[in-house]
């Protein structure tokens, strides 16, 4: 399966490709494309992000600049922002819209469903298989300070059909301030314990905080919470602070032991914004230390400026 969105067609588009074997000569055909209508113009941008379940049963689709209509029924935010979940159903063989998931709180300019991610416990899952997370950035929220929302994946009113997301968790910065804009990017392990999130941060040039998840459990109850343990900062050698734009970029391994973060706005001697990737390691000496790494810094292997290498 292969997702490909078309944000700027209307209010944004998404198309599912499939081929049914892997078999050389084999191609990939579009089987279904899924567009929105609750926007009141044309500025959704449907797929603007995207992200797919390991076990491919989800697929997210962010729209962050849908002027969503709040709680009160009738009154729109601007550029508030939703997210459309699709999911995969194996009696039809094809992925149809499970839920759409506005923000929780009535602000305008909060871009909520910019980033967004989906940990599940394994390949194998099913649709009822526990435990399932979501988690949702608005990075407008606050006059550009951010926040990130977790969703939790569970029985919904009929009281045994997994169908819906219940949020029960914020996670802001350690260090908050207007026009951080945290939660730009995230990523995070399979099961959730390992959670990433960049700021454009300009003054830092770009930073990714590293969080541990330290949920408590009493009385078959889950109290979430996330402690930060990590922060990887843009900033320079030299101490400078010129806007590399770390953490532009992130990708993750299941398991979480291997973060790459993207600087495309690196300077490379004389090539202006060439751009690198910075490749670490969780717990590399294998001492508990709970931490990452840096392994290796990769440059642009190539000699001209402005390639934005790492984006």
């Amino acid at each position: 399966t292969v997702v490909v969105s078309a944000p700027t067609k209307g209010q944004g588009t998404v198309h599912f490709l499939f081929r049914s074997t892997s078999s050389a000569g084999n191609t990939l055909q579009t089987q279904s494309s899924v567009t929105m209508t609750e926007n009141n113009d044309s500025t959704s941008k449907l797929g603007y992000s995207l992200s797919m379940s390991t076990d491919e049963n989800f697929v997210v689709a962010g729209a962050p600049y849908t002027n969503t209509i709040g709680s009160d029924g009738s009154t729109r935010f601007s550029d508030a922002g939703l997210v459309k979940i699709y999911l995969w159903e194996p009696t039809t063989f094809k992925y149809g819209i499970l839920n759409t998931i506005t923000p929780p709180t009535d602000v305008a300019s909060q871009n909520f469903g910019w980033a967004h991610k989906i940990c599940e416990p394994g390949a194998s899952s099913t649709r009822s298989t526990a435990t399932k997370y979501l988690f949702v950035s608005a990075p407008g929220v606050g006059t550009d300070a951010g926040a990130v929302y977790m969703y939790e994946w569970g029985i919904g009113a009929d009281g045994s059909t997994y169908d819906t997301w219940t949020q029960n968790l914020t996670i802001t910065s350690s260090d908050p301030g207007e026009n951080k804009r945290f939660g730009h990017r995230l990523q995070a392990s399979d099961n959730a314990d390992i959670l990433a999130i960049s700021s454009k941060a300009l003054g830092q040039a770009g930073k990714v905080e590293i969080y541990k998840r330290t949920s408590q459990s009493n009385d078959d109850s889950v109290q979430h919470s996330f402690t930060l343990v990590q922060t990887l900062e843009g900033t320079s050698a030299d101490g400078s602070s010129l806007n590399t734009q770390f953490g532009e970029s992130l990708a993750m391994s299941k398991d979480g032991t291997t973060l790459v973060v993207g600087a495309p706005g690196y300077d490379d001697s004389s090539q202006a914004d060439a751009g690198a990737i910075y490749y670490y390691k969780w717990d590399a000496d294998g001492d508990s230390t709970l931490a990452y790494t840096l392994q290796q810094t990769i440059t642009a292997p190539d000699t001209q400026i402005n390639m934005k290498f790492g984006s």
